[in-house]
C-alpha cells in the first residue's frame, strides 16, 4: 500500500482577538493559541454571557427582519429565551443583568425603527476572511449594513459593557481597522465605514480609514503574522507585565513557573 502524501500544512489564520492576545502577552498568545490550554483557565464573567445574549438575541431578530418585522416585546423575548447564565455570583446579580437587557434592547429597538428605509442588513454574525498570502486574516463581524440609497457598507460593533464612544475610538480600534480591511478588500468597489454601537446608552461612533490608512493597516499586519510565524514558541517564558498579568485568567500558571524558578536559582 502506497504511503500517504503529508497533509498540507494549514495557513495561520489570525483575527482582531489573535493579534491583540500577541501584542499584549507573547506567553498569553503561546497558551492560546499554541498549547490550546485556554479552555482549562478562561473563567466565566458576567460581562460575557451578558454581552452573548445581547448578541445573539439581535443577530436573530435582524435575521427575522429587524423592526420592520418584530416589536421590542419579540426582541426582549429572543434574549430571556436565549439567557445565558455562566458566571454570575448570585440569583440578584443576575436578575439585575436581566433587567438592564431589557432596558438596553428596547431602546435598541427604537433606534432600529429609525433606520428601517435607510439601510438593510447585508451580513450579521458573519466571519470574513481575506488571503494575505502567508497567512489568513479574519474577523467575525456583529451586522454590516447596506445603505440603501448608495450600497454604502457599514460595519456595526455592539458594545455591551460601554456607555461613551468617539469617532477617534473607532479609529484606532484595532478590530475596526481589521474589519474595515477586510471588508474593504473584499468589496473594493463599495464605500465602507465602521461604526461602534454602545449598546448600554444608545451612542455610537463611526470613522472612515482612507486607502493609504487601510495600506499602512496591512503593512503592520503582515509583519505581526511574520513575527507569528517565525517565532521559536519553544523558547518564549513567562515575564511580568504589570498592564496585563494582573487580570489575566493564565496568571496561577506563570505564578508556578516563576516559584520553581526562584526555587532553581
Amino acid at each position: 500500500m502506497a504511503d500517504r502524501a503529508p497533509k498540507p500544512e494549514r495557513k495561520l489564520q489570525l483575527s482582531p482577538t489573535r493579534i491583540a492576545t500577541y501584542l499584549a502577552c507573547r506567553v498569553m498568545y503561546k497558551y492560546d493559541y499554541i498549547e490550546k490550554i485556554g479552555k482549562f483557565y478562561h473563567k466565566s464573567r458576567p460581562g460575557n454571557s451578558f454581552g452573548a445574549t445581547l448578541h445573539q438575541a439581535l443577530q436573530q431578530f435582524h435575521e427575522a427582519g429587524g423592526s420592520a418585522a418584530e416589536n421590542a416585546s419579540d426582541l426582549t423575548s429572543r434574549a430571556m429565551t436565549s439567557w445565558r447564565s455562566a458566571g454570575f455570583t448570585d440569583q440578584q446579580e443576575e436578575a439585575a443583568h436581566k433587567e438592564l437587557a431589557i432596558e438596553v434592547l428596547q431602546k435598541y429597538h427604537v433606534l432600529a425603527m429609525e433606520r428601517v428605509d435607510l439601510t438593510r442588513v447585508f451580513l450579521s454574525e458573519k466571519m470574513l476572511k481575506y488571503d494575505m498570502g502567508a497567512f489568513i486574516l479574519s474577523g467575525r463581524v456583529d451586522r454590516i449594513d447596506e445603505y440603501v440609497a448608495d450600497g454604502t457598507l457599514e460595519i456595526i460593533d455592539y458594545k455591551s459593557g460601554r456607555m461613551e464612544v468617539t469617532d477617534d475610538q473607532v479609529r484606532s480600534a484595532l478590530a475596526m481597522c481589521i474589519y474595515q480591511l477586510l471588508a474593504k478588500r473584499l468589496y473594493p468597489e463599495r464605500r465602507v465605514f465602521a461604526t461602534i454601537h454602545a449598546l448600554r446608552s444608545g451612542a455610537t461612533a463611526s470613522a472612515e480609514l482612507t486607502a493609504e490608512e487601510l495600506n499602512v493597516w496591512e503593512d503592520e499586519i503582515k509583519g505581526i503574522a511574520l513575527e507569528i510565524i517565525e517565532k521559536d514558541w519553544s523558547a518564549i517564558r513567562p515575564v511580568y507585565l504589570p498592564d496585563t498579568c494582573p487580570t489575566c485568567d493564565f496568571l496561577s500558571r506563570c505564578d508556578r513557573y516563576w516559584k520553581a524558578a526562584r526555587r532553581m536559582d
